[in-house]
């Protein structure tokens, strides 16, 4: 066969092995990208989507290819992923509902193309997994696409090109990593060695060993191909002209080992960033359009809601298809700063971020909410948890919708339009669990407690009289005897203004009415619990709960008080500002049926033990029995004893004492043990670390030193001939840049005479190109001799040439990476070579 006929045949064979490598590429993006984003959706959606995009892309930019499409390629893949993104990406708009006249699928079509550009953001303020929320699925099929295409291209193109296709690669897996979660993966243990973030490294290392093979396969596809083409016509499947070629693959081969090796390595010395359990991703830097922080505390407003003119004010209507919910929460505060209780620090008490999934819940029922003209916060009444996103109602759907946050730490959430909140006419319908109230965990969550004895020395002192274990049950009974001994009081005075609540609230009302001021700042507390304490000193050991109440307060106090209780027992606690529904009703503060007003508010505490279950308690103080304020040894009626004198004051043990005999000896410092582990732990990281740079130093030359040995050991000495001669383009070209660099396409008497017009002396140069050309294309080719002749010429030539191009020139000629991306194309045929002689090319 000529050279003519062949060459159809070897284009045919190249294009196919060049679509083969790169379906393999985008089989390839496609795994690594599901695998990198699962955490992120979680949802098997994601394996249709990959599929679809990376299959289209892969289709029309080989189909370019092979018809020479040109520009309409591009054109294509624009259609197709205009056409693909709403049936594929968003396939909720073609929905019966969403495509009512075709205005939903074009309303589709534009907010999947919107998500193009901004989709980014959503996935920032969306708490995860996001599911397949809205169009949040668009940036994962674009990904997809735009990278399957890109490399797809790459691998298909002429020259240079091929070797960086595998580089889209890595975007999949900046996507995981800029898009995830700041959580990482449990540490896996291997024997004595544990590996932090298993998945993400797995992840890393997997794509970056398919780019360093595919980046050491691809440099020498080329190259292969010319020895291939330079055979002599009588080579067989055994000669040693394919020994050679799969000598050089092999090289290669071990080349690209290497190149996973460093990875791997840069990898796990990496792995220390990852130790904790979370890492630092963008979304943690970007905060949802909320103003919670702005908020005056919900429970510092409580008495607001009590005063006449919003006691009996409409807040919202709630109506059920089903069981209805025990409690609905407004507002959930966790964090405490002696004056108020507030929405504590995101960083303990998550973040509110967009709402795209729900959960599984125990007997759901669906919440409909409809907010009266009475109510303007920010907060919406739900129950918690949601089962799914909720939808909106009323002229403002859309705002709330895009609007709506939840802490799915807490379970609160808020509607912030265009920075307010919720207001007459909008409506929220939800599926919500109406399952019975959780039961406070009989061990706490800290043996320690968790508030400072000195900022509450008399809840302390309180507690102490009480005599209550640190149990679930010992916190219930510390609870139940601080409602038991308090007394409802809404206001200082029961004047206009502030005492219409007496009256309001009917049978519910207190028995008489008893001044108490507002607040519930640490002071406030404070004196609540002096309060109760000097009456159980003098009404003595005897005396009951009806004789015991002092504290007068109402949810605000108490609800504060307890969850104060609560963490003193170790259990951690956290106040809720809402109305009660169903179940069990509180003295004081009536249930809310269907519409609820200011007089239905109450608060209450919710409490987790070392089971991880938040359980609600109510605080509200009883009504039925007035204080009976005692001074201490004032006999009671009921009791006519007199109460045990006290001459001695009691106080605290001094602070740090532990000895029996009260003295303050300093005890002997301990001798702490000194363990070498963190010096021979940074010693050794360190030693990697250095190891690593040396490799990485170290790693170009070597690569070229294998390469020269491999082409100067060839067995054949033509083989050897057309070695030497790549290894003097290859110094040239890494010595002196790509711009200086041979031109390769040229005949090899071209080439060396475009060296000596670039400046660029080669002794024996014409002798080198006579005696290669002679080597590849004479039937008799070349003798062993001729073949160390060469390579000792070549040898010199690349010494002596060192020498004159000074200390950067040589830095450059060994740390140089033109030769490894140069294509090595067939020479060019002259019209000197002989019929035989074109033959053999």
């Amino acid at each position: 066969m000529t050279a003519q006929a062949g060459a159809p045949a070897r284009r045919r064979r190249a294009r196919s092995a060049g679509a083969v490598s790169a379906g393999v590429l985008a089989l390839a993006i496609a795994l690594i990208s599901v695998a990198a984003a699962w955490p992120i959706y979680e949802t098997p959606r994601l394996w249709p989507v990959a599929g679809v995009a990376a299959a289209s892309a892969y289709a029309i930019v080989v189909a370019g290819n092979r018809w020479r499409w040109g520009a309409l390629t591009v054109a294509a893949l624009i259609a197709a992923l205009v056409i693909l993104l709403v049936p594929v990406a968003t396939p909720q708009a073609l929905s019966s509902d969403s495509a009512a006249g075709g205005w939903g699928l074009l309303r589709g079509l534009g907010d999947a193309l919107a998500a193009i550009a901004l989709g980014w953001k959503q996935l920032l303020t969306l708490t995860l997994p996001v599911g397949t929320y809205q169009t949040v699925l668009v940036p994962f099929f674009v990904l997809v696409f735009a990278a399957v295409a890109v490399s797809t291209a790459l691998a298909g193109a002429r020259g240079k090109l091929p070797v960086i296709a595998a580089l889209p690669l890595m975007a999949p897996a900046v996507f995981g990593t800029t898009f995830g979660s700041s959580a990482v993966s449990a540490p896996l243990a291997l024997g004595p060695l544990t590996v932090p973030a298993p998945r993400e490294l797995g992840i890393w290392i997997a794509a970056l060993g398919i780019v360093a093979v595919w980046l050491s396969w691809a440099a020498g596809r080329e190259r292969r191909a010319a020895l291939k083409r330079g055979r002599r016509p009588d080579d067989t499947a055994g000669s040693p002209g394919r020994g050679a070629v799969r000598r050089n693959s092999l090289a290669r081969g071990a080349a690209g080992i290497l190149v996973v090796g460093v990875a791997t390595t840069a990898a796990v010395l990496a792995a220390p960033a990852f130790a904790g359990d979370t890492r630092a991703v963008p979304r943690d830097s970007i905060d949802p359009e909320v103003v919670v922080r702005d908020q005056v505390s919900p429970l510092a407003e409580f008495r607001v809601l009590k005063r006449d003119d919003t006691l009996s004010a409409e807040l919202f209507s709630v109506s059920t298809d089903g069981p209805t919910p025990s409690r609905l929460r407004l507002a959930v505060l966790d964090g405490y700063d002696g004056v108020d209780f507030f929405v504590g620090d995101p960083a303990n008490s998550g973040r509110f971020t967009r709402f795209p999934s729900g959960v599984t819940v125990a007997k759901p029922t669906e919440l409909h909410v409809s907010v009266g003209p009475g109510y303007s916060g920010v907060w919406v009444p739900l129950a918690s948890p949601l089962a799914e996103p909720p939808t909106f109602g009323g002229a403002r759907a859309a705002q709330l919708a895009d609007s709506f946050y939840v802490n799915r730490d807490t379970g609160g959430a808020v509607a912030v339009p265009d920075g307010a909140g919720l207001a007459e006419g909008d409506e929220v319908t939800a599926l919500v669990s109406a399952a019975p109230d959780a039961r406070v965990g009989e061990k706490p969550a800290s043996a320690q407690p968790l508030v400072d004895r000195e900022t509450l020395p008399q809840l302390f002192r309180w507690l102490e009289l009480q005599s209550v274990s640190p149990t679930g049950a010992g916190l219930t009974d510390a609870i139940d005897r601080l409602r038991a001994r308090g007394y409802l009081s809404h206001s200082l005075t029961d004047g206009p203004g502030e005492g219409a609540w007496l009256t309001e609230l009917g049978p519910d009302a207190p028995a008489g009415f008893v001044s108490s001021p507002g607040g519930h700042s640490a002071a406030r507390i404070e004196q609540l619990f002096t309060q109760l304490i000097e009456q159980q000193e003098g009404a003595g050991e005897r005396a009951g709960d009806a004789d015991l109440v002092a504290a007068i307060g109402d949810d605000e106090q108490f609800a504060t008080a307890a969850a104060l209780v609560a963490r003193a027992l170790g259990f951690d606690s956290r106040v809720v500002v809402g109305v009660r529904l169903a179940g069990n009703p509180v003295p004081g503060t009536p249930t809310c049926a269907d519409v609820c007003e200011g007089k239905h508010v109450a608060a209450w505490v919710e409490v987790r033990g070392a089971d991880d279950v938040w359980a609600p308690i109510d605080a509200s103080p009883q009504i039925a029995v007035p204080p009976l304020l005692l001074q201490k040894g004032e006999q009671l009626p009921e009791f006519p004893t007199t109460p045990e004198e006290r001459d001695a004051s009691e106080s605290d043990p001094p602070v740090g004492s532990a000895n029996d005999d009260g003295s303050a000896d300093d005890e002997p410092e301990k001798t702490q043990d000194v363990s070498l582990w963190p010096l021979v732990r940074a010693i050794g990281l360190a030693a990697l670390a250095l190891a690593l740079v040396a490799l990485a130093v170290l790693f170009i030359p070597l690569l070229k030193a294998v390469r020269r040995r491999s082409r100067r050991s060839q067995r054949r000495p033509e083989a050897r001939a057309l070695g030497a001669w790549h290894e003097l383009l290859d110094h040239h070209t890494d010595s002196r840049g790509r711009a200086a660099a041979p031109v390769r396409g040229e005949s090899r008497h071209g080439t060396i005479e475009a060296l000596a017009s670039a400046a660029i002396s080669v002794p024996d140069g014409e002798w080198i190109a006579a005696t290669v050309d002679r080597a590849v294309y004479a039937r008799e080719g070349i003798s062993e001799e001729t073949a160390d002749q060469l390579w000792a010429t070549v040898t010199e030539h690349v010494r002596a040439d060192r020498a004159r191009i000074g200390f950067w020139g040589r830095l450059r000629s060994r740390f140089g990476l033109g030769s490894f991306a140069a294509a090595i194309p067939r020479p060019r045929r002259t019209s000197s070579h002989t019929p035989t002689e074109r033959s053999r090319q």
